[in-house]
């Protein structure tokens, strides 16, 4: 019996695999896998990581720019490797760790996947795909904390083949402009790359589900309810699944009491969020800095 995938994708700071983790907890023959960068922190997973998928692909290729979906991603928005080779090697990286599973369906919650997010169907025909956004304040707030420089950029992209900047992917508009711009600018500009990509997935798709990640853990909103029946739903196959409300924590991610730090910026940093960010915040129910307010529900049917 094949496998049935889940992929989760986002921009970061949103508990990717925590909620991956939760997912397994609640849906039967369910497995949680979280490939997370060896060179962003070394826990107790790390070893049975390696196990896993060798130490060449978690460790050694990593640090050359040769394997792991932060490069394999890379590489595919630059232009340097073409889709069809990427997916090809994506699926036999994974076929017989997937063939060593006993569950029936394996949930993936890697941030990075967001990379692929209109290219799914083509790495894993049938596979599923949620999209967790985030208010780009917070988010941004939140990678800010995260980062220590406060530069926004993660040390990982550091190593080959580098971190995506609008020079590097033909955006000849903001690579005039890259270089006056602050972090905060920066990472504005990295979140509306990442979710026009899966919000195009999402529109193009039915197997790709966005959900708002200040949503989830709120009973109210009923997003993590439908989560749960986007994920443990695939064709004929049903998986059942035990009460929501056990899964649903008071406590989300570590920087959430950072949420109100955009307030500080300045002027300039504010309207460059919201030139490049504000059409997807309106979408998806965000205020922007000109009409700054609490995240106002969605309209959307998310």
């Amino acid at each position: 019996m094949s496998k049935d995938l889940v992929f989760i994708a986002s921009g970061g700071r949103t508990g990717t695999q925590f909620l991956g983790d939760l997912l397994a907890t609640i849906i039967e023959d369910c497995w949680s896998e979280h490939e997370a960068d060896m060179f962003a922190g070394f826990n107790a997973k790390s070893w049975q990581r390696i196990q896993d998928f060798g130490l060449w692909h978690m460790v050694i290729g990593r640090a050359l720019g040769q394997t792991g979906l932060r490069v394999a991603g890379t590489k595919f928005l630059t232009g340097e490797a073409d889709i069809s080779k990427l997916a090809e090697k994506l699926r036999r990286q994974r076929s017989s760790y997937h063939a060593r599973i006993d569950e029936n369906l394996v949930i993936e919650s890697y941030w990075r996947w967001w990379m692929f997010s209109g290219e799914m169907a083509q790495i894993w025909p049938g596979a599923k795909t949620i999209g967790i956004i985030r208010d780009p304040k917070s988010w941004i707030s939140s990678w800010l904390a995260h980062d220590k420089s406060h530069s926004g950029t993660p040390w990982t992209y550091y190593f080959p083949p580098g971190p995506i900047t609008p020079a590097r992917i033909g955006d000849a508009e903001w690579t005039k402009r890259w270089n006056s711009l602050s972090p905060v600018g920066r990472l504005a500009w990295e979140w509306r790359e990442i979710y026009r990509r899966i919000d195009a997935a999402a529109q193009s798709a039915d197997n790709t589900m966005i959900f708002r990640f200040e949503d989830l853990f709120d009973r109210e909103t009923g997003a993590m309810e439908r989560l749960v029946t986007f994920a443990s739903s695939h064709g004929g196959r049903q998986y059942h699944t035990g009460n929501v409300d056990d899964i649903m924590p008071s406590v989300r991610n570590a920087s959430s009491n950072r949420k109100d730090a955009w307030k500080s910026w300045s002027n300039q940093d504010k309207a460059i969020v919201d030139e490049l960010c504000g059409p997807w915040m309106d979408k998806y129910g965000y205020a922007q800095m000109a009409i700054a307010s609490p995240v106002r529900e969605s309209s959307l049917a998310l």
